[in-house]
């Protein structure tokens, strides 16, 4: 994860979920804002925006790290 002044952003290595399916996997590589998610049951990748906000696809797989991220009203996990 890296923040700066533009906001909060997926890296390579970081380990990921799809908000809808559940599915888990690590980013493979980022380029130009978005990244790619290789899924760990599958190996198949996935294309998703760099930025994480409350309208992202995609969150932080390890607990730890989703306790740091601000969730929105009404949404998973309240």
């Amino acid at each position: 994860m890296e923040t700066n002044a533009d906001g909060t952003y997926f890296q390579e290595g970081d380990r990921v979920r799809i908000k809808r399916t559940g599915e888990q996997g690590r980013i493979n590589a980022a380029d130009g804002g978005v990244v790619y998610v290789l899924l760990d049951g599958t190996n198949e990748t996935r294309l998703f925006s760099a930025r994480l906000d409350e309208d992202a696809y995609i969150e932080f797989a390890d607990a730890h790290a989703e306790e740091t991220i601000p969730r929105r009203a009404g949404t998973r996990g309240e």
